[in-house]
Formats: C-alpha cells, structure tokens, sequence
C-alpha cells in the first residue's frame, strides 16, 4: 500500500479541536499505552464510528496502531497535543508518568523477517515499549552475533523478541531449538516468536505458586489489559512424590490441598485474581492432571492460544532437578509464541 492510498484509507476532518469534551467509558476504548503514546484520545462514538483527536493526524504508524487497538477505522480530527496529554493523564493517572519499555528485536535476514517486525510493532504499541532492532546477517557468524546479542540485550533491555533463525532438523534434534538458548542465555525476558499470532485474543498464564511468577503475572497484565485478550490462568498442580505415593492415606495431595490458604500455590491463585479484577482482564482458572509437561501439553491441544507466559525455569541445576523443568520442554514442542519472564521487569 503506498502512502497516498494508506493517507486515503483513513478519512481525517481537518478541524482543530481546543476544548475537548471527553467521555470517559469512550475514552476508554483505546488502551492507554497506545493513547499515551501516540497523543490520541476518543472524543465521540456514533454507531460503528468512533472519532479520534490526534495531535498528529498525519502520523500513518499511529492511526495504524490505533486502527487495531479499536477494531476499525477511526474519525480522526486534530487536537492540542498538551490538551490531549491533560485529559488522558486524567483518564489514566497511574499511567501518565509509566516508564517507557525498552524492547530489543532480534531477527536474521530471511522471508520472516518482516513478519517478526510487524508483530513486533504490534506488541511494542501495547507495552508503550521503545523498539530496537539486531539484525543477523546471512554471512555473519552465528556464534559472534549471538554473543553480542547477549551483551547488547544485557544492556538496558526490557524484553528480547527473539525471532527464531532457521534451522536444519539435525542441528534443532542436536542442539534444541534456538529459542531454549535464548531463554537459557538472556538475563532480561524473552519472548520466542515461534509463528507469530495477532492480535492477540487469548493467553494462557502457566503458574507453579514460585515467586518468580509475580514477574510473569505483570508481563501477562502489560498485554492482556490493552488487548482485551481472555486470560487463561493454568496452575501447574506437582505431582505426588513418588516417596509418598504408599502413604497417600496418610499424606493427602489432591487439588483442595494444594490449592488451600497456607500453600504458595493456592495464595497466588487468589493473588492473581485479584490483579486480573482489578485490571479488568477477563480471567479464567483451568486445571490439569499428570507431569507440569504433560498438564501444559494438554491443555494447548484443547485450546487455541496466540501466546504462551511463563516464569523462567531456576538457575540453579539442583532446584530445576527438585521442582522438575518445564520451560526447555515447552519450547521444544510449542508451535506458538512463549514469553519466558524474568525479574528484570522496570
């Protein structure tokens, strides 16, 4: 599409706006991260029309992102930029001053590439996140880029995009799929880019009751709440040990035990509800039988998800082989995105 005909695509009434008389709940309709970020604010709705104030209505990335946030094409009209800004830092004031994200998009030259820049910019508008782009050349060494890669990722970064390189099916059966290096290697949170879906409609929240998930759960409401995306929040509920299996008369580990008050698992289930109400994410809790693998296996083959959130997988050898691993697992056989979350979260 060239810029004229994009420019065309979407009516503008060129009208200067200087006292705006906001409606809130229409307001409301366009996620904050993307009203803040590009001076925009929904003044009217009529029908199936809904206009927009702009303090750059010629800004053709802006009424793009804003054009998905609403689901259709919107009316736009010229605003005063510091009036926009007021009235949205009155709308959302505990987002006025949220600090810009920073997110690094890793992707080689190849037929994706494009696809992986696209869904990035889509992600970016969500998180109100500052985008910037490594890029893998056909010739460069692989090994090299990856390391600065790392550095460069290390460096301030919020999130990696990771596009994932290709790969022969012997160096993916030998060495695993890139994205289990990336996860393993990158100290700030990663989200594998495997077939990317957008918008996004439904994520699943994989949680196991560890403190670490809390950083899963902010990375979950960063997305979900913009989007409007049905959260799916899966609580990984461990096997019985095999210690105890003879004394299961005696040593009870059904789902109400563990979901009771004094468990960590149950007190963030409850905690997590809570966030999802306050946000007003629409959230619901599934639960699953066998290995935290197979529980996760089952339930992506009975849903369609467009991303996967999970807390990363411990550091040290001796927890991931006392609590069992279960991200490496994931990546190996998820044919969808995974955000692999850190606490490096600003």
């Amino acid at each position: 599409m060239t810029l004229m005909k994009a420019f065309n695509a979407y009516p503008t009434q060129h009208l200067t706006i200087d006292d705006l008389i906001v409606n809130r709940k229409v307001a409301q309709r366009l996620p904050p991260a993307v009203a803040f970020r590009y001076h925009a604010l929904p003044i009217a709705k009529d029908n199936d029309h809904i206009t927009v104030a702009m303090a750059n209505p010629c800004d053709m990335i802006a009424r793009e992102a804003i054009a998905v946030s609403l689901g259709m094409q919107p009316y736009v009209v010229q605003g005063n930029q510091a009036m926009i800004d007021q009235q949205l830092a009155e709308i959302w004031p505990d987002k006025a001053h949220q600090p810009i994200l920073n997110i690094l998009i890793y992707h080689q030259d190849s037929p994706i590439a494009d696809e992986i820049k696209d869904y990035a910019r889509y992600l970016g508008n969500l998180l109100n996140g500052q985008l910037s782009y490594f890029q893998l050349g056909d010739n460069d060494n692989e090994t090299a880029g990856f390391s600065e890669l790392v550095d460069e990722a290390n460096c301030n970064q919020d999130l990696v995009i990771f596009g994932e390189p290709d790969q022969s099916l012997v160096k993916r059966i030998l060495s695993g799929p890139a994205g289990i290096k990336a996860a393993e290697r990158l100290s700030t949170s990663v989200l594998v880019a495997r077939q990317p879906r957008w918008p996004l409609k439904k994520i699943l929240l994989v949680t196991r009751g560890y403190e670490t998930d809390n950083t899963a759960v902010d990375w979950l409401v960063r997305l979900a709440q913009p989007s409007h995306a049905i959260t799916i929040v899966l609580a990984l509920v461990p096997p019985s040990p095999a210690m105890y299996q003879r004394a299961a008369t005696y040593m009870p580990h059904g789902l109400v035990d563990w979901l009771a008050t004094d468990t960590p698992l149950g007190h963030q289930v409850r905690q997590i509800a809570h966030q999802l109400t306050n946000w007003e994410v629409d959230g619901r809790l599934h639960f699953r039988q066998g290995s935290p693998s197979q529980q996760i296996q089952r339930e992506l083959a009975e849903e369609d998800y467009d991303l996967i959130v999970i807390a990363a997988d411990p550091n040290d050898w001796w927890l991931r082989r006392l609590l069992g691993e279960v991200v490496n697992p994931l990546l190996h056989k998820a044919d969808r995105p995974v955000l692999i979350a850190k606490p490096t979260i600003s």
